[in-house]
């Protein structure tokens, strides 16, 4: 059984577009979905509540974060598969399978951006073969790993950014390979909206500041979480 483990925080304008989504998936009844919230102040869990009838679970993550979130989820789940995705994204029908049908333990899929630009197209080709290339694969790829290899790595570390970015370099350390599955995972573009290329630029740029050694306290400070 694949545990989907969805954070939230403050996702009153995605959030309803996304369980409907997810209840589109092929055999998703079959699975667990659990939405793990740090302390939403808006309407994010009034939403929850209302759509409630699709049957997954809501929790409320004992500390803020994403990765405390994610963490959170992967220590109540009850399947054999972590799947962790972020509710401003969309997926195709049958991603379930695919997910299943993956060769390795961990994967992740495909990103692509929407609304669609060229800087986006080249982003998303970017990631796509950074993943497969370098086995370094970012949260809005929806990561999916055995529970074991989950366990086996110490899950994802206490920190307020890069805790995608420090969980690929714990599976590469390990020889985990990190399979890049053909079945598109279409992601807002919220966070680049006003300033795509410049956005696009921070983001490598706080990657380089994490090679360095900054310490992620510091990057966080830098970053500007848009919903």
């Amino acid at each position: 059984m694949i545990t989907i483990i969805v954070p939230i925080y403050n996702e009153e304008k995605t959030i309803r577009d996304f369980v409907y989504n997810l209840y589109c998936l092929h055999n998703i009844k079959e699975h667990e979905v659990l939405f793990v919230d740090g302390g939403s102040t808006d309407k994010t869990k009034e939403i929850l509540d209302e759509l409630s009838y699709f049957g997954y679970t809501y929790h409320l993550s004992d500390k803020k974060g994403r990765a405390n979130q994610m963490n959170y989820g992967a220590k109540i789940a009850k399947g054999d598969i972590l799947w962790f995705v972020h509710c401003d994204s969309v997926l195709q029908k049958d991603v379930i399978e695919k997910v299943l049908a993956c060769p390795t333990e961990v994967g992740c899929l495909k990103i692509r951006f929407y609304p669609s630009s060229f800087p986006m197209w080249v982003n998303s080709l970017v990631s796509n073969m950074r993943a497969s290339i370098t086995n370094l694969a970012f949260g809005d790829q929806a990561i999916f790993i055995s529970k074991k290899v989950f366990e086996e790595v110490g899950g994802y570390k206490d920190m307020p950014l890069m805790e995608d970015y420090k969980l690929s370099e714990d599976l590469s350390a390990l020889s985990y390979k990190i399979t890049v599955i053909d079945s598109p995972i279409t992601t807002s573009t919220r966070r680049y909206k006003n300033h795509t290329v410049k956005t696009m630029w921070q983001m490598q740029q706080y990657q380089k500041m994490y090679r360095r050694g900054v310490p992620v306290e510091e990057i966080a400070k830098m970053y500007k979480d848009v919903r």
